[in-house]
This record gives structure tokens, C-alpha cells and sequence, in this order.
């Protein structure tokens, strides 16, 4: 696999197991991976800017993943994102419109499937 030095990828989960696995897994083809266990620590951690993927989580607590992503995209609307659950409750919402820069996946991940997601949405534009 080529590595993707450069791309600096953030992973937003309160589940520590899936915070671990996936950095592990992305720095291992190459991404610096940086890893929060709630949105708000994500927020407020400074320039969104410096990153150019954010992987959420849609369950977690007081704010899910989709008030996340509205969050992202209020300051960087053209942040590429992927949103995962493991929950098979959760309806589709908010996955009707065309938005190339999104991706719905549903745990556990596929990690072929991930970093397939992840190249495509690097590959756009911001």
C-alpha cells in the first residue's frame, strides 16, 4: 500500500478500543492519525483546517455524530467525513442528499472498504 504522508486524519469516537484500532490501522499505511473521545474535545482543539478527513462516530453521548458533522462543516464545509455506528437503530438521516464528501459506514469497519472511502474523499478538492 503507498503511503498517504501528508494527510492528517481525525478520529472522533468515545470508545476507546475503536480510537486505538483505527490509528493504528491508518498510521500503518502511512496517515498521522490524531484521535479525541467526544466532539468537544475535537472543537476545541484548534485549526480544523489541519485536517483533511474526520472520522465520527454517530452515537456518543450528548452530542452525536451528525451535530458534529454540522459543527465541521460550519467552519470547514468542505471537510471530507465518515460516519460510522454500530447501532442498526439509527436511521439513515441526513444521507438523502448527494454529498460526495460523506460516507456512512456501519461497524465493525472493513478496513479495505475504510481506506477505499478514505482515498476517494482525499481525492476531492478543497
Amino acid at each position: 500500500m503507498v503511503a498517504r504522508a501528508g494527510h492528517t486524519l481525525a478520529i472522533v469516537d468515545d470508545d476507546k478500543r475503536v480510537l486505538d484500532g483505527l490509528r493504528e490501522l491508518l498510521e500503518s499505511v502511512g496517515y498521522l492519525a490524531r484521535t479525541y473521545r467526544s466532539p468537544k474535545a475535537f472543537l476545541s482543539s484548534g485549526d480544523l483546517s489541519a485536517y483533511d478527513c474526520v472520522i465520527t462516530d454517530i452515537s456518543m453521548g450528548s452530542t452525536d455524530g451528525f451535530e458534529l458533522e454540522q459543527a465541521v462543516r460550519g467552519r470547514e464545509p468542505e471537510m471530507p467525513m465518515i460516519l460510522m455506528t454500530g447501532r442498526s437503530d439509527i436511521e439513515d438521516r441526513g444521507f438523502a442528499g448527494a454529498d460526495e464528501r460523506r460516507v456512512f459506514m456501519r461497524k465493525p469497519l472493513n478496513s479495505k472498504v475504510l481506506l477505499q472511502a478514505i482515498t476517494r474523499l482525499l481525492a476531492f478538492p478543497r
